[in-house]
């Protein structure tokens, strides 16, 4: 039985459920507890003349000398305070820029209204700000707020809105993936609730939208991903556990049933969601190769292994390395931690996308982060690679993974 602290709640759900429920063992998703490392680096590498950034802090005692006599909500300082943090980004000042930012939005809001357009500019600047920082509690506020006030994804979409909402829950979704669910299931249960509402309007409400549709359908995917994991019972018999007795167990929440009902239906789910979406974008590869990974993550291999060796034919050189799943459904905000243990192991895929023979190379700590990366690491599962011919083979890659969660 896992004992990862993230499904512990949801097993003590499954023992209270009136007939027990047939376990379904899936692989960890990708990202939940490692990941691959990436090259991209944000930091603020700007060499500025000292005498431009005395220029830039005595306008902003200025400005705050402004707000004494004109107080703090005068409609003039918003744009001044706007027009500060603009300059501190070009300054590579983030701190500093997100501090100005937050203060002349907070004006522009109190004095336009709270969903007015205007803010927009400025918020995106915000949010970049935000991302440059690392400040995942800060941009989920922002990235939040900016999808409620353009739609919250009830009107028609625009390349914009579209835009905005995929932001928004690329970065939840990512959040989800590294987040203990012991508080947050009622979060969890409206966020796939919203979801699957948006989902259905672009793919089968009265306006249509194949893009939106495309584009939001792998974003629900992900999310089921991740409950297929997290919600996972692992059940037992009841008398194989003897230290649990009813009188210790918490009650059964209607919350709890409802995320536990997702996850049992999530298979079935995912695969008529992408079949609707192949339907409305019979052209698209893409959504053809996610079903196929979907079903394949879930040992469906038939169907999955007809479809990668078409789309193999079609594109060889796509599938001659194998790739961690779930992949290519979400842009992904990258690891909070400060300094993420790494570790760099070569290690063989089988035709089934399993892990063997792992051989370490490199560790941020010796052995100690090496054992519990490698340990995520046999937890995958991998679309397979295939040759020139279309053949599934076994491949031997060396790959670096870090941790996203902190110890």
């Amino acid at each position: 039985m896992r004992k990862d602290s993230i499904i512990a709640f949801f097993t003590v759900i499954s023992l209270w459920s009136a007939a027990p429920a047939q376990a379904v063992l899936v692989p960890q998703p990708v990202g939940m507890q490692i990941t691959p490392t990436t090259d991209l680096i944000r930091t603020d590498d700007v060499i500025v003349d000292s005498k431009v950034l005395l220029d830039h802090e005595r306008r902003v005692r200025g400005v705050l000398a402004s707000q004494t006599d004109l107080g703090a909500y005068h409609p003039a300082l918003g744009e001044q305070w706007l027009s500060l943090a603009h300059e501190a980004m070009r300054l590579g000042q983030s701190e500093s820029a997100a501090n100005l930012f937050q203060q002349g939005l907070h004006n522009l809001r109190l004095n336009a209204g709270l969903t007015t357009d205007s803010q927009i500019d400025a918020l995106n600047d915000w949010i970049t700000v935000l991302r440059r920082l690392g400040d995942s509690e800060g941009l989920s506020r922002q990235l939040s707020y900016r999808y409620r006030i353009t739609g919250l994804g009830s009107e028609s979409w625009t390349q914009e809105s579209l835009r905005f909402a995929l932001e928004y829950y690329d970065h939840e979704l990512s959040v989800l993936a590294v987040a203990q669910w012991y508080s947050i299931e009622r979060e969890v249960l409206k966020f796939a609730e919203h979801l699957e509402d948006v989902v259905h309007r672009a793919c089968r409400g009265d306006t249509v939208d194949v893009s939106a549709c495309s584009a939001l359908v792998k974003r629900r995917l992900q999310l089921l991903y991740l409950i297929a994991f997290a919600v996972e019972p692992y059940v037992e018999d009841r008398q194989a556990l003897p230290l649990y007795k009813p009188r210790v167990l918490q009650e059964r929440s209607v919350t709890d049933e409802q995320l536990a009902n997702i996850e049992r239906g999530a298979f079935l789910t995912g695969v008529r969601m992408m079949k609707e979406a192949i339907e409305l974008d019979g052209e698209n590869d893409e959504l053809e190769l996610t079903l196929a990974d979907w079903r394949w993550f879930y040992d469906r291999s038939g169907d999955a292994v007809s479809t990668y060796e078409r789309l193999a034919a079609k594109s060889p050189g796509e599938f001659s390395v194998p790739v961690e799943l779930p992949h290519g459904l979400i842009n992904r905000s990258h690891s909070s931690l400060a300094e993420p243990a790494q570790a760099t192991f070569s290690f063989e895929v089988t035709t089934r996308g399993r892990v063997r023979e792992i051989d370490e190379i490199a560790s941020t700590d010796g052995s100690r982060d090496a054992i519990r990366i490698k340990k995520g690491l046999r937890e995958l599962r991998f679309r397979p690679a295939f040759d020139d011919t279309g053949k599934r083979i076994a491949t031997t890659i060396t790959k670096t993974y870090q941790e996203t969660q902190s110890r």
